[in-house]
C-alpha cells in the first residue's frame, strides 16, 4: 500500500515542499530562525522502526530542504529491541526529541516522567489534534495530557477464502461467534481446518485472549489495578472459546507452533478458511498469493460484532530533549494526513486521511467498521510480568493438563500475588 500511497501523493507532497522551500528561502524562515537560535543549525533526532526507513529519509530530506535551519538524525530500530533501547535513551540527558512507539507504550513511559507532554507543543508547531482519531488520542493520553501524536491505529478483523466458505455452503462470513463455529465444523476436512490461534508466540497469544475477554464485557484488572478478574465468567467464556476450537478439532492442532506470519500463509495457500489478524497482511496476500479469491469480514462476537484490541503507532518527544520546539515542527510535519497515509501500511490516525480513497476499499472498509467495537490493548503497569503469567496458563488449558475454571483460577490468583507486591 505505501507505493500506491507514495504514487497518489508525490505530486502534492511535491508543489508543497516546493512552496514551502520558496518560502523559506525568501524570508530565510523566521520562525526556523527562532528555533535554530543564535549558534545556527540545531540537530533533532527521531528513533523510527526499520520497516519505516524508507519513508522516513524521504520525509527527514523534505522537512531539512523546508526548514534549513534544522538537521534531522534518524537512529533506526527494529521490533526486538526498540522498547527497552528508546526508554534507555530518552532516560538520558542527551535524550533523543523524537521516538516512534507503539501506542500502548505511551503511558507506561509518560507515567515514569520520559516523555513531554504536547498539549501545547503540537498545536503550536501545526498539529491538529482534531484530526487525530479520538480512540488513538485516548491511548496517547494520561491524566489530560497528550503525550504522543498517533499516525497509524488499527485492529484485527477477518480474511476468508470466498471459494472454501461457498464449498461449505457460505455466501458470506457468519455474523456470531455460535454461527462461525457451526461453520468452522462444516469447512473443516482432510486438508483444511477452518482457522487457526497464533499461540506460538506470547504476545500474539494473549492478545488473542484478550479480544476474546473483551467481546464477552471481561477486562483483565479492575480500574484500579488492585484485582485480577480473569476468573470471571468472561474469562472462562474467551479460554474456552481458544481452548474447544482446538479441541473440537476446527482450529489448526499446531497452534501452540504458529504465530501471525505463519497463520497468514497458511491463509494463503488454502490451509485455512479464514484468519484473523490485521489489514497490515493485505498487500502481503495479494502480492505472495495473487489467485487467492477473499473477502474480509468484522470479527464475529457475542450475538453480533466481536470487539477487537486496537494498537498502533505514535511520536513521542522526550521530556529530557533540549530541541523540544524544533521537534514539534517536525512531529507536526509527520503527521499530517498525507505523512501518516505514507508512513502505514494498515490505517492513518487522522479522519481526514481515512476518507482518502486507498482506505475506502472493499477489503479495508470492514476493519475501519470494526474499530467501532474496539478497545485498546492493555497498557497495566505491570503487563509485561502479567503476560507471562497468562499465556504460561494458556498453555496449561490446551494442553489439556488443567481445565479452562483450574487455568483461570491459577492465572488470577498469581497475578493477584504479583499486583499486591
Amino acid at each position: 500500500m505505501k507505493k500506491t500511497i507514495k504514487k497518489m501523493m508525490s505530486l502534492a507532497l511535491a508543489f508543497i515542499l516546493t512552496a514551502t522551500v520558496f518560502t523559506g528561502c525568501a524570508s530565510k524562515s523566521a520562525s526556523s530562525q527562532a528555533i535554530a537560535g543564535s549558534n545556527g543549525n540545531v540537530t533533532i533526532q527521531w528513533w523510527t522502526p526499520n520497516w519505516d526507513e524508507p519513508e522516513s529519509r524521504e520525509m527527514a530530506a523534505e522537512f531539512e530542504a523546508a526548514n534549513p535551519g534544522i538537521k534531522v538524525e534518524l537512529v533506526i530500530t527494529d521490533w526486538d529491541t526498540y522498547k527497552s533501547k528508546i526508554t534507555t535513551a530518552i532516560s538520558t540527558n542527551n535524550a533523543p526529541e523524537l521516538s516512534t512507539v507503539l501506542t500502548t507504550d505511551v503511558a507506561p513511559l509518560a507515567k515514569q516522567g520520559l516523555l513531554a507532554s504536547l498539549n501545547e507543543l503540537a498545536p503550536a508547531a501545526g498539529v491538529k489534534m482534531e484530526d487525530i482519531l479520538k480512540p488513538a488520542l485516548d491511548i496517547a493520553t494520561v491524566d489530560g495530557k497528550t503525550y504522543g501524536i498517533p499516525f497509524r491505529h488499527d485492529g484485527s478483523g477477518i480474511y476468508y477464502n470466498v471459494d472454501l466458505l461457498k464449498a461449505a455452503g457460505y455466501d458470506s462470513f457468519p455474523a456470531t461467534w455460535d454461527e462461525m463455529t457451526e461453520m468452522s465444523k462444516k469447512v473443516t476436512n482432510g486438508t483444511v481446518t477452518a482457522f487457526a490461534w497464533p499461540l506460538g508466540n506470547q504476545a500474539n497469544a494473549t492478545t488473542r485472549l484478550v479480544q476474546q475477554l473483551y467481546t464477552y464485557g471481561g477486562d483483565v484488572l479492575n480500574e484500579d489495578e488492585t484485582k485480577c478478574l480473569l476468573d470471571s465468567d468472561a474469562g472462562k467464556k474467551a479460554m474456552g472459546n481458544i481452548v474447544n476450537s482446538i479441541k473440537e478439532g476446527y482450529a489448526s492442532a499446531s497452534s501452540m507452533e504458529i504465530d501471525n506470519t505463519k497463520m497468514r500463509d497458511m491463509f494463503g495457500s488454502g490451509q485455512l478458511a479464514f484468519n484473523l489478524t490485521g489489514p497490515f497482511d493485505l498487500d502481503t496476500l495479494k502480492t505472495d498469493y495473487p489467485n487467492l479469491n477473499f473477502k474480509t469480514a468484522v470479527i464475529p462476537g457475542d450475538g453480533g460484532m466481536g470487539c477487537t484490541t486496537s494498537n498502533g503507532w505514535t511520536i513521542v518527544m522526550a521530556e529530557k530533549s533540549k530541541n523540544k520546539e524544533a521537534a514539534a515542527k517536525l512531529l507536526a510535519y509527520l503527521t499530517t494526513p498525507e505523512n501518516q497515509a505514507r508512513l502505514t501500511d494498515s490505517l492513518p490516525a487522522s479522519y481526514e486521511a481515512l476518507k482518502y480513497p486507498q482506505y475506502s476499499s472493499e477489503e479495508l472498509t470492514p476493519f475501519a467498521k470494526q474499530l467501532d467495537n474496539s478497545r485498546p490493548e492493555p497498557t497495566y503497569t505491570r503487563w509485561a510480568e502479567m503476560e507471562p503469567i497468562i499465556y504460561q496458563y494458556m498453555q496449561a488449558a490446551i494442553a489439556g493438563s488443567m481445565s479452562v475454571e483450574e487455568a483461570c483460577n491459577a492465572m488470577t490468583a498469581d497475578i493477584n500475588t504479583l499486583i499486591a507486591d
